[in-house]
């Protein structure tokens, strides 16, 4: 079991697991961590930590409970904009990365005949807020088809922007088919036509090295559910000129600075009046999500303590092993590229004309295998791209760096085994 190997306290991939609280001798595989993944304990207890020793709102009281909160709070803010290579001034938290997208979407000044570039590999939270900003707006959705395999041409997708493109906005990584995206190269081509581009990282935060300069973007979101942390958190990452030029799409407690709101009288009382507050509080409205922010800090604080080169390394191991190990199963259809540089985290499939669902419940009940059947959220690639309107999607194992070889193994013979009684000659 012993595959993985970390630079500083971690010695074993053994030692690592036993951090899991999930994970037990008798617990099942879990191969849905591209849904949600699994918590480690320093996760809990930073979290628990907030409510027993620091349980007080921040940036609102003078008195030592609260200060203590917001400097950690604060810790944790300078953890995420070092994780990602930006500004504690250029991040702010929201409920996740739907929520980060649509603060987004809905704050975007667009005209009429704008348009937005998509690739239709998209995560339906990174589809359905610009279908409805176009449908609202008179806007135009410009839409780079990447096939089945979902490989995306960063020349071939530059070609869609024109004069009018007001945005760019795809994935890192396919949350269906474990794609890889070339968000640089793109990010280099919006910056020099001038568009605004957006990065929805939500499977990539996990997974690889972000680096918001290198990338070039201008918006980037992702959430903590993902990588260890607690659910309720997700990062929007703001490029500074751009959180300080617009006006946010939600306002209330903390997004205004009151001190220097002066208007006249209650029936003259405008926001002309009033001026916003420093960032990224202008970006906040509200008491934000405290405890969670502490279990986010400890989930970047562990994910470097392994090392994102070893996290990397490791999950294209195991995704590269299971792909191979799935190849050699008749009748197996695998989804997405078959070079495994081009992917990674991600492996979906079906077991000839199998209902993926009942694959996924053979799999639980029989095996003890957790897996995510079904459509992903990614409507527009199974209904267009795939040839399957209204199927039942596919199967997908997502692995992360607590799974191990044999258990990707255990996977691949379960599914060999199914696939021999249920398939038909």
């Amino acid at each position: 079991m012993d595959t993985i190997l970390s630079r500083k306290s971690l010695s074993s991939l053994a030692q690592l697991r036993q951090d899991f609280p999930t994970i037990t001798a008798d617990s099942d595989i879990y191969l849905d961590s591209v849904a949600s993944s699994l918590t480690p304990t320093p996760v809990i207890d930073a979290m628990s930590e907030y409510y027993t020793k620091y349980r007080a709102n921040i940036h609102r009281g003078t008195y030592d409970l609260s200060m203590r909160a917001s400097e950690r709070y604060e810790e944790a803010v300078g953890s995420v904009a070092r994780f990602i290579n930006a500004k504690p001034s250029e991040i702010a938290f929201t409920q996740n990365t739907t929520h980060a997208i649509n603060i987004i979407a809905h704050t975007l000044d667009f005209t009429p005949g704008d348009e937005i570039v998509l690739t239709s590999i998209e995560h339906t939270s990174n589809m359905a807020p610009w279908v409805s900003m176009a449908s609202a707006k008179g806007l135009k959705l410009r839409w780079y088809n990447a096939g089945r395999d979902g490989i995306v041409d960063a020349d071939e997708l530059t070609t869609l922007i024109g004069p009018r493109t007001k945005l760019v906005t795809m994935t890192a990584l396919s949350n269906v088919l474990g794609t890889v995206t070339p968000i640089e190269a793109v990010g280099k081509a919006c910056q020099a036509n001038g568009t605004m581009f957006m990065v929805d990282a939500a499977q990539a935060a996990p997974h690889v090295p972000l680096d918001v300069r290198r990338i070039n973007c201008d918006f980037l979101a992702f959430s903590g559910h993902k990588m260890l942390g607690p659910t309720g958190i997700g990062v929007l990452y703001i490029r500074e000129s751009l959180a300080l030029e617009m006006m946010p799409g939600m306002l209330g407690g903390g997004t205004l600075d009151t001190a220097k709101c002066d208007c006249p009288s209650l029936e003259e009382c405008s926001l002309e009046y009033c001026s916003y507050s420093e960032l990224p509080d202008k970006w906040q409205p509200g008491t934000p999500p405290i405890a969670e922010a502490f279990g986010l800090n400890a989930a970047i604080r562990y994910i470097e303590d392994v090392g994102m080169d070893v996290i990397e390394q490791h999950d294209r191991a195991l995704t590269k092993r299971f792909m191979q190990a799935l190849e050699q199963i008749p009748g197996i259809d695998i989804y997405g590229p078959r070079d495994p540089a081009q992917r990674m985290a991600v492996v979906s499939f079906n077991v000839g004309s199998i209902d993926p669902n009942e694959i996924g419940r053979i799999l639980n009940e029989r095996y003890r295998i957790a897996v995510r059947t079904g459509q992903h959220c990614a409507v527009n690639y199974f209904n267009d791209v795939a040839g399957h309107p209204g199927s039942a999607g596919n199967v997908r194992a997502s692995f992360y760096l607590y799974n191990t070889e044999e258990e990707v193994d255990a996977a691949a013979e379960a599914i060999s085994e199914i696939g021999t009684k249920l398939i038909r000659p």
